[in-house]
């Protein structure tokens, strides 16, 4: 119990946190079709929380090893919150643009300090466990927060107002604890390129989950909302919940069977299975809320399960010295597709095709990714499972947690000339 006393600050803070990204991730969406907003404009909004991200993911460990954690951290949790409020505010996209941005480097900068601090808090033989509550809470909060908005019945406007009322919430768990500091991080960081020749499919699996899954995931409540009318912003919190439920369900097996399959055929199947689900979803594009949350589920199972899996693999490939800066050049891939994918998908979702566009490009993106691992699995053995690295269940935000459970010994490096 003393552990979770140590990381107790920042398991409240993270569930704040998430409640506040989940009342986001649909309210930005109907907000922005209830204004009338073309699909290419929608993803371009998308895109710069991305944007925001990535830079908040390069440029998060100088400012904590400036001002210590706690500050960074209210730093980052007050300026979130004011931009938020600020959407409630004025409706132009330049405004939402550049709040969207500031958004995504604050987000990156509060993960950044919370995961450093679970990160130096918890003993090695303890970590598993806390790190799977961290990842439980905060995708529990991505759960509840648009049921949050839909139960109370408020408008998308308000809903701003909610979400910023719960970012300024988690400052309070962390700026009251009593526990010292952690120590600073270093920020050691990979660029992409160097991921790539490494393990060229743990790259392509990020760079894909950041352009699959955000590029859909910035539309699908709009796509809900359209299946129920009658239910306003409840048919998109309960297809959200379903696809955020579904998947912390599946990501632990997923992981745990890549322990002792070659990860490359996990990230295949899953792939694919997503490719599958998202050509359904374009095939029968209006199946109504009951049959339209289950055909969602499925697809956010598959789809969003392969990012872990592709750490894992990065991990396996790396050296021993080399995996904090792997972890979080993994980790920019994913934001450079998430920047990408949302543009993709609003042009998609602009044309003639409308929804069923923005459901083939999902399909396409899986189903490329597919290919490429099966492809990569023939090309190059797997590494043996007894000098694989344990599977970490982690959301695609996670470069700190990617990296605590690097070996801490003199020992020789793994091998990485056989690359995948």
């Amino acid at each position: 119990m003393l552990i979770y006393r140590n990381v107790g600050a920042v398991l409240g803070g993270a569930l704040l946190l998430q409640i506040s990204v989940g009342v986001l991730g649909v309210s930005l969406p109907l907000a922005m079709a209830a204004a009338g907003w073309s699909g290419s404009t929608i993803g371009l909004v998308a895109a710069a929380y991305g944007a925001g991200f990535m830079a908040g993911a390069w440029i998060a460990p100088g400012s904590i090893r400036r001002i210590g954690h706690i500050r960074a951290y209210a730093a980052f949790a007050g300026l979130s919150a004011a931009l938020i409020l600020l959407l409630a505010l004025e409706s132009h996209v330049i405004w939402w643009l550049a709040a969207r941005f500031g958004f995504g480097v604050c987000t990156a900068g509060l993960f950044a300090v919370a995961e450093s601090w679970i990160a130096d808090a918890t003993p090695s033989q303890r970590r598993g466990a806390v790190i799977s509550a961290y990842q439980i809470i905060g995708r529990a909060g991505l759960i509840l927060g648009p049921f949050i908005i839909a139960m109370s019945g408020l408008e998308l406007t308000q809903s701003f107002i909610v979400a910023g009322i719960f970012l300024a919430l988690a400052l309070v768990p962390m700026t009251v604890t009593r526990r010292a500091q952690p120590s600073i991080p270093d920020g050691e960081r990979a660029p992409p390129w160097r991921v790539f020749a490494i393990a060229p499919t743990a790259a392509l699996a990020a760079f894909a989950a950041g352009l699959v899954n955000s590029g859909l995931l910035a539309f699908v409540p709009i796509w809900a909302d359209s299946l129920d009318p009658a239910r306003a912003t409840g048919a998109a919190a309960l297809v959200m919940a379903v696809i955020y439920g579904t998947s912390m369900v599946v990501q632990w097996p997923v992981g745990r069977i890549s322990d002792r399959l070659d990860r490359r055929l996990v990230i295949a199947v899953s792939a694919g299975l997503a490719a599958i689900l998202a050509g359904l979803l374009a095939l029968f594009v209006m199946p109504g809320l009951l049959w339209g949350a289950v055909m969602a589920g499925a697809w956010g199972a598959a789809s969003l399960c392969y990012y872990g899996v592709a750490v894992a693999h990065a991990a396996d490939r790396a050296k021993a010295e080399e995996l904090p800066a792997i972890a979080s050049g993994v980790l920019l891939l994913w934001a450079a597709g998430s920047m990408v994918g949302p543009l993709i998908a609003g042009f998609a979702y602009e044309s003639v095709l409308g929804s069923r566009g923005l459901f083939l490009v999902g399909a396409a993106g899986n189903l490329a990714l597919c290919v490429f691992a099966l492809l990569r699995s023939r090309a190059r053995v797997a590494v043996p499972e007894d000098e694989r690295e344990p599977f970490i269940n982690l959301m695609a935000t996670s470069a700190q947690l990617a990296e605590i459970d690097a070996p801490e010994t003199d020992d020789a490096p793994r091998r990485t000339e056989d690359m995948s």
